[in-house]
């Protein structure tokens, strides 16, 4: 395992690329990547893929997919399969936990404190700068042609006749997120909620957040009740019953 992390790049604020030098017998490499998904009955991938060798003189295999995100801290795991020209395949399964070392996406100047050994310098992590970073990434792809039209709306699939007041539905919405997925404070990211054809419809505060939400629930079971308002289909019959907006 660790002869082949050491083959695979995590670029920041996203991308992975996974290189395999080639041997003169391998003609294939096929990998699965999972994130955050360790315990889980039944695992979803984020990154599913084949790479063929097309031709005898090169001396690399490459999978690169600029679209994943990874964070300082998360749990990867993966598997990959080696094929050869002659013999049976070969498999791989490994694990281990992303650091804060990660390659910038483009090359950043660097500036070393003058007659400072090397040794004495602490290097701190700073969240901070790592939060802002992907926030500035999501708002330029929020602001993109092929993004018009994104919302920070998610979806609850849930439906309780009986709740009356505006107040009632937020507080059973906040409720029902909470049972699903307790480790997000709901209470302080919800914000407008309204019932709509059988579904709960609430927004939460920035995009970033929407993402980090449905990124949590991917491949668990939240993830048949926490869903992104965006990718459904919206019916034209939706009406707003109800509505709870905080200034």
């Amino acid at each position: 395992c660790k002869q082949f992390n050491r083959q695979i790049s995590i670029y920041r604020p996203q991308g992975v690329v996974v290189n395999q030098r080639v041997r003169k017998n391998l003609v294939g490499l096929e990998l699965k990547v999972y994130i955050n998904q360790e315990g889980r009955s039944n695992p979803v991938c984020d990154l599913c893929a084949n790479a063929t060798l097309s031709g005898r003189r090169r001396k690399l295999l490459q999978i690169n997919n600029p679209s994943v995100l990874v964070l300082p801290g998360d749990t990867v795991q993966y598997t990959v399969i080696k094929r050869y020209r002659i013999g049976q395949p070969t498999q791989l399964s490994c694990k281990f936990t992303v650091g804060d070392r990660m390659i910038p996406t483009h090359p950043a100047v660097r500036h070393c404190p003058e007659n400072t050994p090397r040794s004495n310098v602490v290097r701190e992590i700073n969240y901070a700068a790592e939060k802002r970073l992907l926030e500035d990434t999501i708002n330029d792809m929020l602001t993109a042609c092929e993004a018009a039209g994104t919302t920070k709306m998610l979806i609850l699939l849930d439906n309780y006749q009986d709740i009356e007041s505006e107040k009632a539905v937020k507080r059973y919405v906040i409720g029902r997120l909470e049972s699903l997925l307790p480790s997000v404070e709901w209470d302080g990211t919800v914000e407008n909620v309204y019932r709509s054809n059988g579904r709960f419809i609430f927004e939460v505060k920035t995009a970033l957040m929407k993402l980090k939400i449905l990124h949590l629930v991917r491949g668990a079971e939240a993830a048949a009740s926490i869903v992104d308002y965006d990718k459904q289909a919206r019916s034209t019959y939706d009406r707003e019953d109800y509505v709870d907006e905080i200034m």
